[in-house]
């Protein structure tokens, strides 16, 4: 059974969205830099919504076969990490250089996804 172009990065998206909301402490132990808060697990949980929310967009988009859909979801999700890497980058003053490029660098990756799934959807239809 061959994948949905897209479809894998629907599915890892919203793995890592479903992490980031259940278990917001593990990952902003991994910078080491402070102890979580309340307040900090609360930005993170958002971002493991929007990402749920994208991912199961774009998987559901792929399960039926809907490929204005898959685009337009899978479209999104690039402009989300595509902000998610400018603000990052603009955050390097005030959360570190170290933090900046990993968290660019992880919105780097998922930016990267899009664009091969978008490339192979365009390969996949041939009005475009």
């Amino acid at each position: 059974m061959s994948t949905v172009p897209g479809q894998s990065m629907g599915w890892a998206r919203a793995g890592v969205g479903a992490v980031l909301v259940v278990a917001p402490g593990w990952f902003l132990r991994l910078s080491g830099r402070e102890a979580p808060t309340p307040v900090s697990a609360l930005l993170i949980r958002t971002i493991g919504i929007r990402d749920l929310a994208l991912g199961i967009g774009t998987v559901t988009a792929a399960r039926r076969g809907d490929e204005d859909g898959l685009r337009h979801w899978t479209s999104v999700g690039l402009a989300s990490d595509s902000l998610d890497v400018l603000a990052s980058l603009a955050a390097r003053r005030s959360i570190g250089t170290t933090e900046a490029l990993a968290a660019a660098a992880a919105a780097l990756v998922f930016a990267a996804g899009d664009v091969v799934a978008l490339r192979l959807l365009g390969r996949a239809d041939p009005a475009t």
